[in-house]
């Protein structure tokens, strides 16, 4: 199994502008990969004030849906748009990636999500949920081919990686890794009102439960309860908020 950028950009029977089209908008639509490439080549890196208002004004039609007052940085880099959907008052910070490739991809952001500089969403014929108010540091990865789910109120610290699948098939030595495939544990599912601190990295097949605090640079590869504070590498529990 090809990675996807791979696998879109090499199929020989599609004509190459399809090819892209695919990759860029998430369809075969001339017409969507046009608007597309004129509105973000005119305005990805359009700076100041103006930049930002005519980001909020015209960069909504990109989208499969999209709320009000929606704020886009200098330099995002947008994927498969017609695959994703943002709330209300969603904010992208500069130099962030919204990737949705493949045919099953999604990308949903809840009302007032904040995705801050740097930070990479990639679903790669997977889904990414993004609960509202939810505040994704700078430099994240947030990266899935099954399911990840961050609930609302959810707190990502700078330098997270959230990896939902994906996992690379090594048994065979005579193989190249890369040509192995990949394998899933199901995802990573992280309650509501949840804080990441810097550094951690969550593992695929993990479930977070509300209210929990993972201290900064843990290794998260088992579930943990609700309200458990954690911490280390790998993450164990270590006391329960409010005792």
């Amino acid at each position: 199994m090809k990675q996807q950028i791979q696998k879109n950009l090499n199929q020989p029977q599609q004509a190459s502008w399809k090819q892209y089209a695919q990759l860029t908008v998430g369809s075969e639509s001339i017409g969507a990969l046009i608007k597309h490439e004129l509105l973000t080549g005119l305005l990805v890196n359009f700076p100041g004030a103006l930049g930002l208002w005519l980001r909020r004004k015209l960069y909504p039609c990109l989208f499969a849906d999209c709320g009000r007052g929606l704020i886009i940085g200098r330099n995002v880099t947008l994927r498969g748009t017609r695959k994703i959907s943002l709330g209300d008052n969603v904010a992208i910070d500069d130099g962030s990636v919204l990737d949705a490739r493949g045919d099953d991809a999604v990308i949903v952001m809840g009302d007032r999500a904040l995705v801050s500089r740097n930070s990479i969403l990639r679903a790669r014929n997977g889904r990414i949920e993004i609960g509202e108010g939810c505040d994704i540091g700078a430099n994240c990865i947030l990266a899935t081919d099954s399911k990840l789910v961050l609930g609302d109120k959810g707190l990502v610290a700078a330098f997270c990686y959230v990896i939902a699948g994906g996992n690379h098939l090594y048994a065979d030595p005579d193989v190249p890794i890369m040509d192995q495939g990949f394998q899933s544990r199901g995802g990573v599912a992280i309650g509501a009102d949840v804080w990441l601190g810097s550094h951690c990295a969550v593992m695929d097949g993990v479930t977070i439960g509300k209210g929990a605090v993972i201290g900064a640079h843990s290794l998260v590869n088992k579930d943990l309860p609700e309200n458990m504070v954690a911490w280390g590498s790998p993450a164990k529990a270590q006391k329960r908020r409010g005792e």
